[in-house]
C-alpha cells in the first residue's frame, strides 16, 4: 500500500558534514565528530556545520530499534589482535587483509566502550 506524498516542502542546507541515518552507527558517529569538530573549532577558529538527517524518528532507526541490539566482536583481555585477525581469516578461508582485522581487532573493544558510555545498556557474562 503505497502513500501518497503530494508535494513536500524542500529544504536546502549548506553542511560541511552530512551524516545519512539515524542507526546506532551514525549516532555514534555524530556524538564522535562532534568531539573532532569542538577540537578543531579551539585550533582553527572555524565552527563546522553538522547535520544528521533520517527518514525516520531516531528511536525507531537502525538495527538496535528493530530489536537487533548485539555487539557481534568483543576482543577482551583473554585475546589479542592477532588472535582475533587469524579467527577472521580462518572464517573467511584465508580470504581477508589481515592487516585491516588486525586494526579493527585493536580498537573494537574501545568501541564498545563509548557505547557503554553513551548509555547503551551492554549485558555481560563471565564467558
Amino acid at each position: 500500500m503505497a502513500g501518497e506524498f503530494g508535494n513536500p516542502e524542500v529544504i536546502e542546507e549548506n553542511v560541511d558534514v552530512l551524516l545519512i541515518g539515524g542507526g546506532m552507527a551514525c549516532c555514534g558517529a555524530g556524538y564522535e565528530i562532534m568531539r573532532w569538530a569542538d577540537a578543531a573549532k579551539k585550533e582553527t577558529g572555524i565552527d563546522l556545520k553538522i547535520k544528521l538527517v533520517d527518514k525516520a524518528a531516531m528511536d525507531r532507526s537502525g538495527a538496535v530499534a528493530q530489536g537487533l541490539s548485539a555487539i557481534n566482536t568483543y576482543i577482551g583481555t583473554e585475546q589479542d589482535p592477532a588472535d582475533y585477525a587469524r579467527m577472521v581469516s580462518n572464517d573467511l578461508m584465508g580470504i581477508t587483509r589481515d592487516d585491516l582485522a588486525y586494526d579493527l581487532g585493536r580498537h573494537v573493544d574501545e568501541s564498545v566502550h563509548l557505547f557503554e558510555e553513551w548509555g547503551l545498556p551492554i549485558w555481560k557474562t563471565d564467558e
